[in-house]
């Protein structure tokens, strides 16, 4: 029950956030995207992974660490909000090709566009 609730939660969120792009995007209808994530026979996925610090090397600058928790790669999704649980280790590309840091933050969801919405 406990699970069902945060999933309708994350739900309600990424539709808010759809809206919001959709709107700032000037599309007409404000739910052309967050209607896939309202309709019942929708697919999207809700996925919990968890990626621990790798203990030997979370001393090390990003740059010298040779272990990675899950690749690089992009999400195919339209949407993937993410929570990082105190934990460092996400980065992001930038588009002259380096990889940035992204500061651990438990009180907030990173919102990554997915290939979908690109």
């Amino acid at each position: 029950r406990v699970v069902n609730g945060y999933i309708k939660e994350l739900r309600e969120l990424a539709c808010k956030i759809l809206e919001s792009l959709a709107q700032g995007l000037g599309l007409k209808e404000r739910d052309v995207l967050s209607r896939f994530l309202r309709d019942e026979g929708n697919d999207s996925v809700f996925r919990l992974n968890r990626y621990p610090v790798c203990q030997e090397e979370a001393h090390l600058p990003a740059a010298s660490q040779s272990k990675v928790g899950f690749g690089e790669h992009s999400d195919p999704q339209i949407l993937s909000l993410l929570t990082s649980n105190n934990e460092p280790g996400l980065q992001i590309c930038l588009r002259d090709g380096r990889w940035l840091p992204v500061s651990a933050d438990p009180s907030s969801f990173f919102v990554l566009v997915g290939d979908c919405l690109q």
